[in-house]
């Protein structure tokens, strides 16, 4: 028997401007956005959809911790 795989499938950042990212869903949708105001500093905010409201999720020290938000 085979051992059971979970496949993550990340999203990914299309720049706007250059303190702010879209993140968008493997489907091509957009999930929310990442703003980064200081070098050390970024917000990440999620899209409902249904409301096309915009949530925040919280203040980060990279990038890469923002992100981990969205999988």
């Amino acid at each position: 028997m085979a051992p059971q795989t979970t496949r993550y499938l990340t999203p990914t950042l299309r720049q706007v401007r250059p303190e702010l990212w879209r993140v968008l869903r493997s489907d091509g949708t957009l999930a929310g956005y990442i703003e980064g105001a200081e070098p050390s500093r970024f917000e990440a905010r999620r899209l409902i959809a249904s409301t096309r409201q915009v949530v925040g999720l919280g203040h980060f020290a990279s990038i890469d911790d923002a992100m981990l938000c969205f999988l």
